[in-house]
């Protein structure tokens, strides 16, 4: 008789398949099989969102079925697998039970054929782009910058003295889908790997009075080298000391120094918040937390989990580190909380008490 979706227990599914995540990725996820050779150490390009060896399992794999991406973290291989192949939590849990416990699945998973590619080429092609899109960038103290400051101040912010890795470019190109849509000015930031050299560029795409420009995504990163993974890296965007703190958005770090004076960087997502890795020298982090609302990959909010995880790698390596998250609930109708916000409002509180 077929097993029902009402039969099927998730504690008893995780333990059937602990140790065995590979032989069950290998019928209901095969596209991830390239990584599961060497967890944790292998990333391939990401088969949800693409981008070029950006995702990797974790090296406990075989026990928890987990992996990660710049576009999300799996802390299972329930929310792995339905990940990959779309599937609801339901769906997910089914066709896992299903094998785990002896019955055929009855869901196909989806089949991503491997692009043959020439990484050589690709990667010089993507430095090439690179190095022309930072050179024909400008001083970010410069006078032309303006729409950058006019950002930054509606943003609530003041403009640091001290701001480095950020350059302004007066006219960056925008495609959506490989079309132009357009060319936009807009702010520039370099990535930097653990050892300080550049892995890649993080836009801002603005418009000339200091919005955002109206465009469906007006934040991107452009592609990266293979041999300079993101794992690890972050926008550094001030000098540091032996201390240091960390924040996912660029605005949010900016908005950290400015309440609390310590240099603090970005590290553009969640997911790579939980990846950073702090330079030779650095004693303490103090990470500062967005508050996301729970969702299904991530019951505890998506921030609050990898400011988590990073603070408990932090421990481990001898570095001291703190979680601080935004001291106020969600407001009704946002699904997050950062601490720009937070300066913001204590900012507006200020002005009127003046």
């Amino acid at each position: 008789m077929s097993i029902r979706f009402a039969d099927i227990d998730k504690k008893e599914v995780k333990a059937k398949a602990n140790g065995i995540w590979d032989r069950i990725a290998s019928q209901l996820a095969p596209s991830i099989l390239p990584a599961i050779d060497h967890p944790g150490l292998v990333h391939i390009d990401c088969m949800m969102h693409g981008g070029n060896g950006d995702f990797r399992v974790y090296r406990d794999f075989l026990d928890s079925g987990g992996g990660v991406c710049t576009c999300g973290n799996w802390p299972d291989g329930i929310a792995l697998i339905g990940a990959v192949n779309d599937w609801t939590f339901k769906d997910a849990l089914s066709e896992i039970g299903r094998l785990v416990l002896g019955d055929k699945p009855q869901l196909q998973p989806v089949r991503r054929e491997a692009r043959r590619r020439d990484t050589a080429k690709e990667d010089a092609a993507i430095r090439q782009r690179l190095t022309a899109l930072w050179s024909n960038g400008i001083s970010f103290r410069s006078a032309e910058a303006k729409a950058a400051w006019m950002y930054l101040v509606g943003r609530g912010l003041k403009i640091p003295r001290n701001l480095q890795s950020v350059r302004f470019h007066p006219s960056m190109a925008f495609y959506e889908k490989g079309q132009l849509v357009g060319h936009f000015p807009g702010l520039m930031a370099c990535v930097s790997a653990p050892d300080g050299s550049p892995v890649t560029i993080h836009r801002t795409f603005l418009t000339e009075d200091g919005h955002k420009a109206p465009v469906e995504s007006p934040k991107k990163l452009c592609p990266h080298a293979s041999n300079r993974p993101l794992q690890g890296a972050a926008i550094r965007l001030f000098p540091a000391t032996d201390t240091l703190a960390v924040a996912e958005g660029i605005e949010t770090a900016l908005a950290v120094t400015e309440m609390t004076g310590i240099p603090c960087w970005a590290t553009v997502t969640a997911g790579l918040m939980a990846e950073f890795v702090p330079p030779p020298g650095i004693k303490r982090v103090t990470i500062y937390a967005d508050k996301d609302s729970p969702s299904k990959f991530h019951p505890k909010g998506h921030g609050q989990e990898a400011a988590t995880m990073l603070a408990e790698r932090l421990w481990k390596s001898g570095i001291q580190a703190g979680v601080e998250l935004p001291p106020i609930d969600i407001p009704e109708g946002k699904k997050g909380i950062d601490w720009l916000d937070i300066h913001v409002g204590v900012s507006a509180l200020q002005k009127a008490a003046a």
